[in-house]
């Protein structure tokens, strides 16, 4: 049986991005920020509260922060073609 359930929130204002936007790992969720022109970093986040289109961010990004919405998987692919390695085996989440 699918249930529907609605949580309202005290919150006036929340940090939020459509779920694709978000790369989920072993090691937590992360995404990618333009660093640079035609340059970008991944960076891990905290997230909150999920719909069937958005996430909440809790920790990591700050409003304004220009973020991959579509593609973050395919930059995710495509860094661990070119360098061998995970974009967020560098990250550590105890400091978050």
């Amino acid at each position: 049986m699918q249930v529907i359930v609605m949580v309202l929130l005290n919150k006036s204002k929340v940090l939020a991005l459509p779920v694709n936007a978000a790369v989920k790992d072993s090691k937590g969720v992360s995404v990618w920020i333009k660093s640079g022109h035609n340059s970008f970093k991944s960076i891990m986040i905290t997230t909150g509260l999920e719909s069937c289109e958005y996430l909440e961010i809790v920790n990591g990004l700050r409003e304004g922060d220009s973020v991959v919405v579509s593609g973050a998987y395919l930059l995710s692919s495509e860094y661990l073609f070119k360098k061998g390695s995970n974009p967020m085996s560098g990250h550590d989440m105890k400091g978050m």
